[in-house]
């Protein structure tokens, strides 16, 4: 097989100007060879591995990767380079130096592009010479992607004259680098596990007008993508899929769910995760993940449903929200999110809303998860709730924070997390079986619930510190996208909140500290 060679030349000079500092962070390992390079090979021109012989194994956790290449004998070690290009233009280094073995572990991140490149160094010592050439590859972190739309791709448009066949595996729909897209309608990607993959450099906007949703049944992963919901009027940015789109196979009583030895009939379950990272949304007029319902498909009554998990995680959730409908909403036919996790992110609405309900489930009996994922063991009957290093504005001002929800089971986590303006956030703790409180911060302006500053959790800890005005400045302002964080501002002016590093991190100085104090 022919052996690829370094071409690009304008990119390899950017890698050659790297500062040395890139080197100092490197966590990259060389490993020695088991055998030793040596095997008799004397006076040999040495052959770097060939592309397809270069292996790349990502940890469990996504946080590190393994990449390995067969023993040159002769050889005295590898010049390796190893390089983040998820912005082309500023390539940053992970890895520049000599590996005296045949792999090498690495820090990675989620959905990334790396550049690695090889060239096996002879052992001068018996007469072994350098290759000439380098063979490169490129790695990425991310699902695979089944398509790549172009910017000014109507969404709903696309996927009605191409519709997606059923699925094998988790594949991606990527988006261009800073382009425009719409959603005008709503689409239904059904049962398909998909992720749709903005750019992490330059995130592409998506103008959602009309009653635009993106309907699943299987699961969806949302990241690095703008959202601007200023001429929208729907009911939420991702909704479950109306119960005629949903397999019979993903039925409570067809998963096996039993309560008593009886099944649990007629909930459809999502078991693959809700996720939404590193995300912006503009006016959010409703929900930001619902049960279904007032999309273009006709699903207004929504569909029995139920999530095992939803995850937010830095992301600036900015609502323009008057209805009744807040940004979790289960409240026509949702039964329970098992899992529901809040991170590093800010969720603020920019009008007095009095209706909604930041959490809303249909019913609070049928909210208990034994009702929903059964009886048969501990994992089943249990649920969370974990909220850290959030700051939530004004959702909502005049309405309880939560509705419906049920203890049984319940494992509630609030921690570093700053609440401004927002009215009966003790019914959250109240439905907490077991609750853990950490560094919180409470403030109340329009329509203040004096019980809010009592809550304890289980150890006895006080919800939250509520003495202390965040001093925020234009709480009412909508976002722009051309501007660094939207154009918000949620710092602190409070010495306590900065020093406890509460809040969104990105609202802090150098962006906070995020470990356990």
């Amino acid at each position: 097989m022919k052996r690829r060679r370094l071409s690009v030349s304008g990119f390899i000079f950017s890698l050659c100007t790297a500062s040395a500092a890139w080197l100092l962070g490197s966590c990259a390992e060389g490993y020695d060879a088991p055998d030793g390079f040596d095997m008799g090979v004397r006076n040999t021109q040495m052959v770097t591995p060939i592309q397809d012989s270069i292996s790349f194994v990502m940890s469990t956790d996504g946080k590190s990767a393994t990449i390995s290449w067969p023993l040159v004998p002769g050889a005295d070690g590898h010049e390796v380079k190893f390089t983040n290009i998820d912005d082309p233009d500023n390539p940053v280094s992970v890895f520049d130096g000599i590996v005296d073995g045949s792999k090498m572990k690495v820090s990675i991140q989620e959905d990334s592009k790396y550049y690695f490149s090889i060239r096996t160094l002879g052992n001068k010592k018996l007469g072994n010479k350098d290759d000439d050439a380098v063979t490169d590859s490129v790695f990425t972190t991310g699902v695979p992607t089944i398509a790549t739309l172009p910017s000014g791709t109507v969404l709903n448009e696309y996927f009605k004259e191409n519709p997606l066949d059923t699925l094998d595996g988790e594949w991606a729909i990527d988006l261009e680098a800073g382009g425009e897209y719409f959603l005008t309608d709503s689409l239904d990607f059904g049962i398909n596990q998909l992720t749709l993959r903005g750019n992490k450099a330059r995130r592409p906007v998506i103008t959602v007008q009309g009653l635009g949703t993106i309907y699943m049944c299987g699961g969806i992963k949302i990241k690095y993508i703008n959202f601007d919901c200023s001429e929208s009027n729907t009911t939420a940015i991702v909704g479950m899929s109306p119960k005629e789109h949903c397999p019979d196979y993903i039925l409570s009583q067809n998963l096996g769910y039993t309560r008593g030895g009886s099944p649990v009939n007629g909930i459809y379950i999502v078991l693959n995760p809700i996720y939404i990272s590193h995300c912006w949304f503009k006016d959010l007029p409703r929900a930001l993940v619902s049960d279904g319902g007032r999309g273009g498909l006709g699903n207004a009554s929504g569909t029995d449903c139920a999530y095992w998990n939803v995850t937010v995680d830095d992301c600036i959730v900015q609502g323009k929200n008057t209805s009744s409908e807040g940004a979790f909403c289960l409240q026509r036919k949702g039964r329970n999110i098992k899992n529901l996790t809040l991170s590093n992110s800010t969720f603020c609405n920019v009008e007095d809303n009095d209706q909604a309900y930041f959490l809303r489930y249909s019913n609070q009996s049928n909210a208990n998860p034994e009702k929903v994922w059964g009886d048969v063991n501990s994992v089943m009957k249990s649920q969370s709730i974990t909220i850290s290093h959030c700051t939530l504005s004004k959702v909502y001002t005049k309405q309880k924070f939560v509705n419906n929800l049920n203890a049984n089971g319940q494992v509630l986590s609030i921690d570093h997390s700053i609440f401004y303006d927002i009215n009966s956030v003790r019914q959250l703790p109240r439905f907490g079986g077991n609750k853990t409180f950490k560094f919180n911060f409470w403030w109340g302006i329009t329509q203040i619930d004096n019980e809010d500053k009592t809550q304890k959790d289980t150890g006895g800890s006080p919800f939250a510190f509520c003495d202390f005005d965040p001093q925020y400045g234009d709480v009412l302002k909508s976002m722009d996208f051309s501007k660094p964080n939207g154009g918000l501002e949620f710092t602190p002016g409070e010495y306590q909140m900065i020093s406890n590093n509460a809040g969104d991190p990105r609202w802090l100085p150098n962006g906070g500290s995020t470990d356990e104090e």
